[in-house]
């Protein structure tokens, strides 16, 4: 009996620290298109409030990149008032959501997002909605991010599942880079 609790806690362990590292190495991915602006579209909108997402120009500038924390400002036609932060923190990969008015000034409903689970790669991270996100709006426990890099084609991906289902994908163009 105590060899199995042994065995099965040696698994766990190894398997964190597989998880750590392919976070680790998740966010390594966005150096090499640091520094440029990515055109992209929405696959799919299936969202109460996705309209602004269809047929919208979506932009992803990569400007503000290190081996910590990667700022992503995501446009959507001439609306600038997005970014995306994967940080790695002492808890794992997090995914969180900034949003401004226009003048600059936190939207109401700000930093919400996730920690990396465990079903991830070094291409693929999912991030299941937080505590805090939670707490703030329960009804985003339904909530779960995706975000890929697919380099055989060059495609970045980022995905909002709700109860498992998807509900909102949108596809980047790694191949076709824009200075910033």
């Amino acid at each position: 009996m105590k060899n199995s609790a042994i065995t099965l806690l040696s698994i766990f362990l190894i398997s964190c620290a597989g998880n750590v590292e392919h976070q680790a190495n998740f966010l390594a991915n966005y150096s090499d298109y640091c520094g440029y602006a990515y055109q992209g579209h929405t696959n799919f909108v299936d969202l109460g409030s996705g309209e602004i997402f269809e047929n919208a120009e979506l932009t992803m500038v990569l400007a503000n990149c290190d081996d910590q924390e990667v700022r992503i400002p995501f446009h959507v036609d001439d609306d600038t008032s997005r970014t995306w932060i994967v940080k790695m923190t002492p808890q794992g990969l997090h995914l969180s959501h900034d949003h401004r008015y226009e003048d600059g000034s936190q939207h109401d409903a700000n930093f919400y997002g996730g920690y990396a689970d465990n079903e991830g790669n070094t291409f693929l991270q999912y991030f299941p909605a937080d505590d805090r996100t939670i707490d703030e709006r329960p009804a985003r426990a339904a909530n779960r991010w995706a975000k890929e890099f697919d380099l055989a084609e060059m495609t970045y991906y980022y995905r909002l599942y709700l109860n498992d289902e998807l509900r909102l994908e949108a596809e980047f163009d790694l191949s076709n880079p824009i200075e910033i």
